[in-house]
């Protein structure tokens, strides 16, 4: 893992604490959000930005999507990981701006050059599963 990049201590997600993984006040931020990954994207994305799985040739998906809230990320994994993930925690400048949708619980960016600041991660490891 990058050590540029703070690696934060993950949270048990509980029912006390809304299953989050990471402190409130990250959490009620409305300008940082949450985006998961397998682990061994943390140093490419850390190098070149994230990009959406079209532009990587992995993928059919135009944009980028970071979840509201850590527990939105948590939600698609809903069967044990086959490798080690990361959700790693971002702060957009704005959300009032070209390339970025806004929706109910998370965003989608679909402009390439916007890119946030990269706070930190936590790692999950292999097997982790949100049921």
């Amino acid at each position: 893992m990058p050590s540029r990049i703070p690696q934060w201590e993950y949270i048990p997600p509980t029912e006390a604490n809304g299953y989050s993984l990471f402190r409130p006040e990250l959490e009620d931020d409305p300008l940082v959000f949450f985006h998961v990954t397998p682990a061994e994207n943390l140093d490419p994305i850390a190098q070149a930005g994230f990009r959406p799985a079209k532009a990587v040739g992995v993928g059919n998906l135009e944009s980028v999507s970071y979840a509201k809230r850590s527990s939105g990320c948590l939600a698609h994994i809903n069967h044990e990981a086959p490798q080690a993930l990361v959700v790693i925690v971002v702060r957009f400048e704005t959300l009032d701006q070209a390339g970025i949708q806004v929706n109910v619980s998370d965003i989608h960016v679909y402009d390439q050059v916007v890119q946030p600041t990269i706070l930190g991660y936590c790692l999950l490891p292999k097997g982790f599963c949100s049921r």
